[in-house]
Formats: structure tokens, C-alpha cells, sequence
């Protein structure tokens, strides 16, 4: 009798948001086991139903935190404000949830920490128009700060940066760009696949990728594409 693999088990931080409910969906689908990590477990019954499991979280908690990735092989983190204008938000969010992410991280010795953060935030920020940037800027400033500090948590981590989210499925297609060279848009369902596959691509470990849609590319940024 050959046993039963255990599933890789992922613990995906702002599971019920927009892009982080679709990550959960793309973990499901392909077999891993599912850990939400939320703030409102009662959004979150859907995941239960779909065989994952739901803890409640204080994301400006690194003891709560570490309590809830205990024996989890990967964090997934999807956090982002819901507040882009409020600084209080961003940070605690967009900074500190993710810095706390990745102190919980090494503690418990996960094997790997993928953030989404933004095209925009670090080296990326020059292909953002000036009204972008000036506009963005707050809350990049804090995307960019936990970037740096999950860089630095000496756990294998993959930054992803999406250009513009869309709800819509687009091509289909993605493009993954490094230094900042590239922007354009990219559904949010794109974006969950992406995180997933860096689970399991060796290549794309401590690395920053910015992610869009092939065909929102400008032809004068496809030479910057790269293979993984």
C-alpha cells in the first residue's frame, strides 16, 4: 500500500481580499492545503466549505502571526490597504503586516515568503507617470519598506509586482519583467496564478518580478521580458 502524500500546506495572508480570495481558489485548485489568515472569519466561510482552514489573525501581531503559520511550508501574502490615502492604514498594512510576515517566517523556519507588492514601489517607480507617482507615492513608499525588509528576513522569498489589477480576465498571457522595466495591466486571476507558480519554480526565489498582461505591453518593453 503506497501512502497518501501530505499536501504542501500555504498559508495565504488576506485571504479574502480580491486578489488573495483568488489565490486561495488557484492553491485549492491545484492541491495544496489552504490556511487563511484573516481578520473577519466570517467572510471567510467559503473557504472552510472548499476544505481550507481559517484562523483569525492580528497582522500587527508577530506572536499572533507566528501561532498561525506554525507548520506551514509557505506564506502567501495578499495584504494590501483598503485605505490608500489613510498613512495609518498603509502602514500598518502594506508595511508592517508583511515585515511581521516575514519576522514569523524565519522563527518558525518556513520555506518560502511570497509577497505581492506593486509596480511602482522600489527600482519600478520610474515607469509610473508623474501623476502615478505623486498620487501613489504613500503607499508605495510602504510597499517598497516591507520589500526591503522581506529581502532581507533570510527566508527564500518572490516579490511579485502587478501592474494595473483588472477584475476582467485580459489575454491570458503574462509577462514577467525585473528592474522596473516594464508596466501595463494584468487581471488579478493572472496575478494569483503567478504567486502560485513561484512555489514551485526554483527560478523564481529571491527574485522581484513585475507582472502584467502580454498584451497591455508596449512594444518597446518586450525586449525587457524574462524567462522563467
Amino acid at each position: 500500500m503506497t501512502d497518501t502524500p501530505t499536501p504542501t500546506t500555504v498559508a495565504v495572508a488576506g485571504a479574502t481580499g480580491r486578489t488573495g480570495s483568488l489565490v486561495v481558489q488557484e492553491l485549492l485548485r491545484r492541491g495544496f492545503a489552504v490556511r487563511a489568515l484573516v481578520r473577519n472569519p466570517a467572510k471567510a466561510f467559503w473557504i472552510q466549505e472548499k476544505g481550507g482552514e481559517v484562523l483569525c489573525v492580528d497582522i500587527s501581531s508577530r506572536l499572533s502571526l507566528e501561532q498561525a503559520v506554525e507548520g506551514a511550508d509557505a506564506i502567501i501574502s495578499a495584504l494590501g490597504s483598503k485605505k490608500p490615502f489613510s498613512s495609518t492604514e498603509n502602514n500598518l498594512v502594506d508595511n508592517m503586516g508583511n515585515q511581521n510576515l516575514a519576522s514569523a517566517a524565519r522563527s518558525k523556519g518556513i520555506g518560502h515568503l511570497v509577497i505581492v507588492s506593486s509596480i511602482g514601489a522600489g527600482d519600478s517607480k520610474n515607469v509610473l507617470g508623474l501623476f502615478a507617482r505623486l498620487v501613489l507615492g504613500p503607499v508605495l513608499g510602504k510597499k517598497e519598506t516591507s520589500e526591503a525588509a522581506v529581502r532581507s528576513c533570510g527566508v527564500d522569498y518572490t516579490i511579485i509586482r502587478p501592474g494595473g489589477l483588472s477584475n476582467k480576465e485580459l489575454s491570458g498571457s503574462v509577462a514577467l519583467g525585473e528592474g522596473g522595466k516594464i508596466t501595463g495591466s494584468v487581471s488579478r486571476r493572472d496575478v494569483a496564478r503567478v504567486c502560485v507558480d513561484a512555489l514551485s519554480n526554483p527560478a523564481m526565489k529571491n527574485r522581484t518580478f513585475e507582472v502584467v498582461d502580454t498584451a497591455t505591453l508596449k512594444e518597446s518593453m518586450r525586449r525587457h521580458v524574462v524567462a522563467v
